[in-house]
């Protein structure tokens, strides 16, 4: 394998070497590499005079254009050893030309040459420029430039037009801005600044901006050098400039952004004015007692450009006592009270570290102090109205007056939902009361995963409303949100809800234990997750275990525990639980457990019933079997005659017919097998003389004879178009007992026994029976008569009865013995 190796090597090397020789015969030329596109362009090729292609050989030179043929028209010799090739019009996308040596049909490339097509320059976009007075003052020029070939350099050129002179920079290769010195233009005169882009194939030049550098100017950040608090609400503020910029005495545009710290209010404002530095700026109508935080920006004219924001200062508005109301929301249980309130929107602390008060007038006493939002109390019987009231240094607000409403268990609120509305936000929706006495509602809300018991929040709603949205609830905390409708002297019950603003997996799975382990079945039961890591409310778990990998069994429940059954005994089992919320799943560890043996008292739980059950089966049976013995048997056991063994000599209708199945005497009597007949062993037949033989006389002794005598009557039905190997079969039938009757029964019934039918061709096809009329005239039907007994026949029947032996026990000759 190596050897075929170094071969492949060594023949690609020898290729590769006789190419660069060869392609060495030529060389190729042409003007330039980049050509602008679409302008018309020249190769030539020259040979050497030793060229091995060429030298004492009959050749031709052809050109390719991107792999085809080119026209013969466009190429020439120019000399003896030269060939030149002419594209009238270079392509967008440039051209690759080679020149090819033929002999022949065959033709071998020696030269070529990539022709790439150029362009003029793009002509720069977006120029803009602006002043800059930090040291050193110049001003600032970007431009977008267009799109650039590498092979082709761009040059970049920047113009100035002005009062004093032009002005003209040469950019470095690939550059897009450029900084105009402070001795090129004067602050206050207006300039003309292009952009121009150079290459071999032309030049563009951008449009020309037109600009006063000061107008331009973008300062640096201003500085606040002192806030101070004036009157109650206002703040003074003294500013200036940097110090690049200070010598500026020309009025500016200010703008104020001012916003509360720690959020008091989350309340962000922006006031603007035309000042000069130096000069100090009032904002007034802010909250009282309030720390805010103050940044600045400055521009020189309403066109120019913002500055940066300076550094933030922070100051504090002067106090003034509370303003406004409070809300309140009471909950009574008998006169122990829980009292909670919060600021009102026309509330204004105007102040820090509140004191809130509740207190009574009639009589005169304070209930509770404190700096909390909440109170509890008890409430004394004498007490029939208080009042709350919030206090700071300078002094107190207005009394609210705190509604003592009693909540009644009725008129709940319906059609409650709690939907998430961000991370942080629940949107709550309900059904308004139909109710002429309902003033509003109350909507409270409580954190369920704080150590400490958590203060209520809540919010008044106005009757008219049916929804609103709870704000600055925390992710993945469960809440009790619960709603109350207010009346004119009442509290109405509240319907609760338990919600997440958003849900993710739990942070843990619940601990799976295995307990009541028998051989069939086991207890798997587990934990509850503690509230604080359920990140969402459970709605369900699953518990996967298994035997065998292949082969695993799956329970979901929103119990906490399962009962496996259905377990194989002396089995190691696996299992674990998976808990599931709205927002994720969690998977917990695998245990393992092993079935116990079969014990004793479940064999003998097992044994018991069963056998006692078999017994009653059993019993049951027996009884059935010999309470209906008859039909038992004749379903099990029928009687069936065994014609090979069969030897009749006469019936009388005295005979008992066991074994027979009942007649239903209402319908018309049927016929009932008494025998089935086979020969099997004769040797030879002989058909008879005509199908019809004429019937004998001797039914009309049996007539003689008293009619209370049953008569006995005999059909007999043999086939004479049998050929002589057919074996004879008869088939006699008896009639039920009948009264003065002169013909037999117009029905027959055909045998069940599995021989062959005399003469037949189907066994299972016989056909039909017909009926002989015993008065002595006979029915004209095939293949079935009786034998006359007359005298001029009796020869002819001595015949017929040799070959029916069988039926020669049926002749009735003397009814008398019978």
């Amino acid at each position: 394998m190596a050897s075929v190796w170094h071969v492949l090597v060594l023949w690609i090397y020898l290729s590769t070497m006789i190419k660069v020789i060869q392609a060495s015969c030529a060389k190729i030329h042409t003007p330039a590499p980049v050509v602008l596109a679409g302008s018309p362009v020249s190769v030539s090729c020259s040979f050497e005079d030793d060229c091995s292609l060429t030298k004492g050989k009959d050749f031709r030179v052809v050109w390719k254009i991107d792999n085809h043929n080119a026209p013969s028209d466009l190429s020439y010799q120019e000399s003896n050893r030269t060939y030149v090739v002419t594209i009238p019009s270079l392509p967008d996308t440039g051209a690759s030309i080679a020149c090819a040596i033929c002999e022949g049909n065959n033709c071998q490339i020696v030269n070529g040459v990539k022709v790439e097509a150029g362009y003029p320059p793009s002509v720069p976009k977006n120029l803009s420029c602006y002043l800059s007075l930090t040291f050193p003052q110049r001003i600032l020029c970007r431009w977008v430039p267009g799109q650039e070939m590498a092979s082709l350099p761009t040059n970049y050129t920047l113009q100035i037009f002005g009062v004093l002179q032009k002005v003209q920079y040469m950019i470095p290769p690939r550059a897009d801005f450029f900084s105009i010195p402070r001795e090129s233009f004067n602050l206050y005169s207006e300039l003309e600044i292009n952009v121009t882009a150079v290459n071999i194939f032309g030049n563009t030049t951008s449009e020309t901006l037109k600009l006063i550098p000061m107008e331009t100017v973008i300062l640096d950040p201003p500085e606040i050098k002192r806030v101070e608090a004036g009157e109650l609400g206002c703040l003074n503020y003294s500013w200036s400039l940097a110090k690049s910029q200070e010598w500026l005495m020309k009025t500016l545009s200010v703008e104020l952004k001012l916003k509360t710290v720690n959020n008091q209010l989350d309340k962000e404002l922006v006031r603007s004015f035309r000042q000069k530095q130096k000069n100090k700026i009032g904002v007034c109508d802010l909250l009282h007692w309030t720390n805010y935080s103050t940044t600045m920006r400055v521009k020189y004219v309403s066109w120019s450009k913002w500055s940066n924001w300076s550094d933030p200062k922070i100051a504090t508005t002067l106090m003034k006592a509370p303003t406004g109301s409070l809300d309140t929301w009471l909950k009574m249980d008998d006169q122990n009270v829980q009292l909670y309130w919060k600021p009102s929107k026309n509330f204004h602390a105007n102040g820090w570290n509140l004191l809130y008060t509740v207190e009574s007038r009639e009589p005169e006493m304070t209930l509770c102090k404190t700096q909390e939002h909440h109170c509890f109390f008890s409430l004394p019987k004498k007490v029939k109205t208080f009042y709350l009231r919030a206090i700071n240094a300078v002094g107190s607000s207005d009394h609210t007056l705190v509604e003592m409403y009693r909540i009644k268990g009725q008129c709940f609120v319906s059609h409650f939902s709690v939907h998430p509305q961000s991370e942080t936000s629940l949107l709550v929706k309900w059904e308004r009361l139909v109710s002429p006495h309902v003033t509003g509602y109350v909507l409270e809300w409580k954190s369920l995963s704080e150590k400490q018991p958590a203060p209520v929040s809540f919010t008044l709603i106005d009757k008219a409303n049916s929804s609103t949205i709870i704000t600055g609830l925390k992710a993945y905390k469960p809440y009790n949100i619960s709603i109350y409708p207010k009346y004119n002297d009442w509290i109405g019950c509240p319907l609760t809800f338990t919600a997440y603003s958003s849900q993710k997996a739990p942070e843990v799975a619940p601990e799976l234990n295995v307990t009541d382990i028998s051989h069939s079945r086991a207890k798997l039961n587990w934990n509850e997750i503690p509230l604080k890591q359920r990140n969402g409310i459970i709605h369900r778990y699953t518990v996967f275990f298994w035997h065998e990998a292949n082969y695993i069994r799956v329970l979901t429940t929103n119990k906490t525990s399962v009962v496996v059954t259905d377990l194989q005994p002396l089995t190691k089992y696996y299992a674990f639980v998976t808990v599931h919320t709205m927002g994720g799943s969690k998977n917990g560890s695998v245990v393992n457990w092993k079935t116990g043996i079969i014990d004793g008292i479940d064999m003998v739980l097992f044994v018991i019933p069963a056998c006692v059950g078999l017994t009653l089966i059993i019993i049951i049976v027996v009884f059935a079997c010999f309470g209906k013995s008859e039909r038992v048997k004749m379903c099990l056991w029928p009687i069936i005659p065994d014609p090979a063994n069969s030897s009749i000599k006469s019936w009388t209708d005295t005979d008992p017919l066991q074994g027979m199945p009942p007649f239903n005497e209402a319908k018309e009597p049927m016929l009932v097998y008494l025998s089935h007949f086979s020969f099997l062993d004769l040797s030879e037949n002989e058909p008879f003389k005509s199908d019809y033989v004429k019937e004998n006389q001797w039914s009309h002794d049996i007539d003689s004879h008293d009619e209370s005598r049953s008569s006995f009557q005999t059909c007999v039905r043999y086939d004479t178009e049998r050929d002589r190997d057919s074996v004879p079969y008869a088939t006699v039938v008896f009639g039920g007992p009948y009264q003065n009757h002169s013909s037999c029964v117009p029905t027959y019934v055909r045998s069940e026994s599995t021989q062959p039918l005399l003469g037949s061709d189907d066994p299972g096809s016989p056909p039909p029976y017909e009926n002989v009329s015993p008065s002595g005239s006979v029915s004209k039907v095939p293949r079935f008569t009786a034998f006359p007994q007359n005298s001029t026949g009796s020869e002819e029947n001595e015949e017929l009865w040799e070959e029916f032996p069988m039926l020669r026990s049926l002749e009735i000759r003397d009814t008398d013995h019978v």
